[in-house]
């Protein structure tokens, strides 16, 4: 059997997080956990010990507004230790947010070294499609996923143009158009447990397998997990 694979969620916003990385490690879940702080980068890293299928990747959250050039320089330093990175991106939609112009800032120079380095990143992008696209378009990462993305088709096409994979949940759906646009071999599935439901009930990692039967079922796509393992194994291969 394929194993599962989860590429966006948030271990550390979970209170039982330490059940919750049991379960991961023994069901050989391959899950993505996002930070959206170096400070929580750290602290994960400290918690949980070393695992094949768990992975913590390093994040600079736009809507974190505690983050300051102090927190961005602590990014930079820590950069080296993973091969992972998120939860990033912009976010020009919420009133509480880092300023756009040092939203910009801060992205471009992630995506800057991350393409030269060929690390994998996980990006937020809300309001800021074409911002993001310029960056993305200059730089050319070659591991780039967009997490729950909600822009248009149009916007979508040219992020798929430049090479972008795109992770989908349950949550996506309602949107049925946007998620079959997606090249069949640019797609992966996210949870971003806590913060999505699978049928009304909110994700924990005990209903990964009911969320790919979920949009399975939507997109008429039967062998969804193993387009999704081999995906996300071309992902990190490149």
């Amino acid at each position: 059997m394929q194993n599962l694979i989860d590429t966006h969620f948030h271990l550390d916003m979970y209170k039982d997080y330490n059940e919750l990385y049991t379960y991961i490690d023994e069901q050989k879940q391959y899950t993505l956990c996002m930070t959206n702080s170096p400070g929580i980068f750290l602290s994960c890293k400290r918690i949980f010990k070393s695992s094949k299928y768990i992975k913590f990747a390093l994040g600079f959250h736009p809507l974190n507004m505690e983050l300051k050039k102090k927190d961005f320089a602590d990014f930079l330093h820590l950069l080296p230790e993973t091969n992972y990175v998120g939860e990033i991106g912009l976010d020009f939609t919420k009133k509480n947010r880092i300023a756009n112009s040092q939203q910009i800032n801060y992205f471009k120079k992630i995506v800057e070294i991350c393409s030269k380095e060929n690390k994998l990143m996980s990006v937020h992008v809300r309001g800021a499609e074409e911002e993001a696209l310029e960056i993305i378009d200059r730089y050319h990462p070659k591991r780039c996923i967009l997490h729950w993305y909600t822009g248009n088709i149009e916007y979508q096409k040219k992020f798929i143009n430049l090479g972008c994979y795109f992770s989908v949940n349950a949550n996506m759906l309602r949107n049925i158009e946007l998620i079959n646009s997606i090249p069949r071999d640019k797609l992966l599935i996210e949870s971003d447990g806590p913060y999505s439901k699978v049928n009304g009930k909110k994700f924990k990692p005990q209903l990964l397998r009911e969320e790919y039967a979920y949009i399975a079922n939507a997109l008429d796509e039967p062998e969804i997990v193993k387009l999704v393992y081999d995906n996300f194994k071309t992902i990190l291969t490149i």
